[in-house]
């Protein structure tokens, strides 16, 4: 099956199956259709390095591989706990398949060194996200960094000499925003809960959190625990019967995580405490968890998805040729999502 068949079958030219491959934009959605539906029944896949002229988009790709590699410490078994990642996988993968392009998840080792992939060899670029904790790995990590095309994702960078363009979310931003709210609806004893100090983006959030919400003039009380967040039960009940406890006056929560939101909730419920009357907000805007929640409560859109198709957008650019020079810094600002 090649692209020969495609086009006797779709009564088109070789040249228009060429586009539906590189530049779908330029068909009829009628044609397009035509095309994907015999495609889909052939289960033809076009190669990812091929031969031929090359669109504007494929112009830098010689692999067809592109790398998303964690700069963290945690486990894979821990980073796929994470609320937000794969988020930013289905985003990244679901962009780099309508290109035509492969995915290579990956992570740094206890050294810090890279994943064989990440080579210009093997692949054209590599998105990073996350920064490792340990300084000694971090300066490892610095000296393994290949002559790749590279964007940086969340929080602060391990890239101090600028070397490549970095997508931020406001992370302090998400703690101002939820004080903002909670103040806005006439709370003046508000609950903060922070299941994981040692997550790099709980403390900003908590910290910014804090601030504002005494700029409004509100009391706040901090439920907090050891436990990394992750649906960790046993840290849900413990904070839900302290809360039961010592919160009776509080009637506005902020949860760094919508899924430590779901816990916390789910386990008041469960001790017999009317949740409902709690005005809750969370933050990552994960409807997964959200729908669990009745009324629905409010959260913080951080912009996961918005964050990783601007970095393979940018990451493409810079491949290709289109953008040179000097490393940027873009910032996504959070939105308020409100609550039934």
């Amino acid at each position: 099956m090649s692209i020969f068949d495609i086009a006797k079958d779709a009564n088109v030219s070789v040249s228009t199956v060429s586009r539906f491959f590189n530049r779908p934009e330029l068909l009829s959605p009628e044609i397009a259709a035509k095309i994907e539906e015999i495609v889909a029944k052939r289960n033809y896949r076009p190669r990812i390095v091929r031969p031929g002229p090359k669109g504007n988009e494929r112009i830098g790709i010689r692999n067809g591989v592109i790398a998303l590699v964690s700069l963290t410490d945690f486990s894979p078994a821990d980073m796929w706990r994470m609320p937000i990642l794969p988020l930013l996988i289905g985003s990244v993968q679901s962009i780099l398949l309508r290109k035509q392009l492969s995915l290579f998840l990956g992570q740094i080792d206890r050294n810090g060194r890279l994943p064989e992939c990440v080579s210009p060899r093997r692949c054209d670029g590599v998105i990073f996200f996350s920064k490792p904790h340990d300084a000694e790995i971090l300066s490892r990590f610095r000296k393994s960094i290949p002559d790749l095309p590279a964007v940086w994702c969340f929080r602060e960078h391990a890239d101090d000499e600028g070397r490549f363009d970095h997508i931020f979310y406001d992370n302090a931003a998400v703690g101002e925003i939820a004080a903002d709210y909670l103040a806005s609806r006439g709370h003046r004893k508000v609950a903060i809960f922070n299941l994981d100090s040692s997550h790099t983006a709980y403390p900003a959030r908590e910290s910014s959190f804090l601030r504002r919400a005494a700029e409004h003039g509100m009391e706040c009380r901090k439920f907090a625990d050891g436990s990394k967040s992750g649906f960790n039960r046993k840290a849900y009940g413990h904070l839900a019967r302290k809360f039961i406890r010592e919160g009776k006056e509080i009637t506005g929560a902020f949860f760094c995580a919508d899924q430590d939101m779901l816990g916390i909730y789910t386990e008041l419920l469960a001790a017999g405490y009317n949740a409902k009357k709690l005005d809750m907000i969370g933050c990552n805007a994960d409807e997964v968890v959200l729908q669990y929640i009745n009324p629905r409560p409010a959260t913080i859109d951080i912009k996961v998805a918005q964050i990783g198709q601007m970095a393979v957008d940018q990451l493409l650019r810079r491949i290709n040729g289109d953008i040179v020079g000097a490393a940027s810094e873009i910032f996504v600002k959070p939105e308020l999502i409100k609550g039934e």
